[in-house]
């Protein structure tokens, strides 16, 4: 048996498997629902049935992960998870008729969930840097992979679905060979430094971490438990993945009906990517000198706020500063909630920690695209956007009170 090798992750290999699987993935799934409308002539139904199963797969395979990397073997876990994603999709290259199709888009989404959990778990074990920062550059990092995969997708599809699935492929083979190469290291999770506490007015004492703990059967096998504080980050999580998911799917008929054109909603999406790649080192700065609940609130009821204004706006320049104050929102939350997780957990289940964000995340996902279609398809427009606000807000004052009761409790 090879000794496993006692030094921690470098940070570089993290951020660069990261861009490789995030590329990857961003070339996947912008063109699914097309090659199976266009290309083998399903219908909308039978397609959004295919990428519901699928964001299924997503949450088995982020739960597994987390499982495997606490439970078992962190190393030949991510390796698993790359090979699989690599079969698949290259798979996907000779075989994308239908019904086959479908099943390798459900292995796929399994290796994705277990990728993406297993990658946020090896984040907290990497040294130097507090463990926010090295989120939010995991965050940067995967905004980067979306805009170059969505621009692949954008020259390459027309040549034919087949040799986007050959590039990805290429993708997750690259992913694993860094995996193989680089991963095989010390996973004990780091403790928050000095540092990042002093920074943080509202941390996790050991009581509370006992609490979000148990140990299964004989062999004490520590076990992820629900504490009140992560019940009420996975809702946030959930209705913030779920509300994202809306701008991503439905809302482009919505923008059609009153006149946005299909065009200007694309562009959207590369005005997203670019603004994140440019501004999250700032925003980051800003929020890793307060305290996760500050920066997880404040972007959560900015990223709120975005919807509750879509009742007013009707041209492209309104949707442009809207979308702008959404993506706000999205950089001051989304790449600190998996810290925060990381901090009011016990390092014995960083892995199912990581796996729960994960799950969350793939949940919204998935109840999006339902919802909204509900909403839409019975012209309940300003509902949809109504709705969403106030489950945010309401949300969001769960986590102010739950962090203020924090607060009360240690002074």
């Amino acid at each position: 048996m090879v000794e496993t090798n006692r030094k921690k992750l470098n940070e570089k290999w993290l951020l660069i498997a990261n861009l490789a699987a995030n590329t990857g993935h961003a070339m996947i799934w912008p063109v699914t629902t097309l090659h199976m409308t266009l290309n083998l002539g399903q219908s909308l139904t039978t397609s959004g049935l295919v990428l519901l199963v699928a964001a299924l797969m997503n949450v088995c395979g982020a739960f597994i992960a987390g499982q495997l990397f606490d439970r078992w073997k962190p190393y030949p876990s991510l390796i698993g998870a790359s090979v699989l994603a690599f079969l698949s999709v290259f798979a996907l290259f000779f075989y994308n008729g239908w019904p086959v199709f479908a099943i390798l888009i459900w292995l796929v989404s399994i290796g994705l969930g277990a990728i993406t959990t297993l990658l946020n778990a090896y984040a907290t074990t990497v040294t130097g840097k507090q463990t926010r920062v090295i989120f939010n550059n995991m965050y940067i990092m995967l905004n980067v992979g979306v805009v170059f995969g969505t621009l692949v997708v954008g020259y390459l599809f027309n040549y034919g679905f087949s040799w986007l699935m050959l590039i990805a492929s290429t993708l997750y083979a690259v992913l694993g060979i860094i995996v193989a190469i680089f991963f095989n290291v010390d996973t004990e999770p780091v403790q928050e430094s000095v540092e990042e506490v002093q920074n943080d007015t509202v941390t996790a004492d050991p009581e509370d971490l006992q609490k979000a703990i148990k140990f299964d059967g004989a062999a004490k096998k520590a076990k992820l438990k629900m504490t009140p504080l992560l019940l009420w980050i996975a809702a946030f999580l959930l209705l913030m993945y779920l509300s994202y998911m809306l701008w991503e799917t439905v809302m482009a008929n919505y923008l059609y009906k009153i006149g946005i054109s299909t065009a200007h909603y694309a562009n959207l999406w590369v005005l997203n990517g670019l603004t994140i790649i440019v501004f999250q080192k700032m925003i980051s700065n800003w929020a890793n000198k307060r305290n996760y609940a500050i920066s997880v609130i404040s972007g959560g009821l900015i990223f709120a706020t975005s919807f509750i204004l879509m009742l007013f706006v009707n041209q492209f320049w309104q949707i442009v500063l809207v979308f702008e104050l959404l993506t706000l929102g999205e950089m001051l939350a989304s790449p600190q909630v998996p810290a925060w997780v990381s901090q009011v957990t016990p390092k014995e289940v960083s892995g199912q920690a990581q796996g729960f964000v994960g799950m969350m995340i793939s949940l919204g996902r998935m109840l999006g695209p339902v919802y909204g279609g509900i909403m839409l398809d019975h012209g309940w427009f300003d509902a949809l956007f109504i709705s969403v606000f106030a489950g945010m807000v309401l949300v969001n004052f769960g986590l102010y009170l739950m962090v203020s009761k924090k607060k009360s409790t240690k002074a």
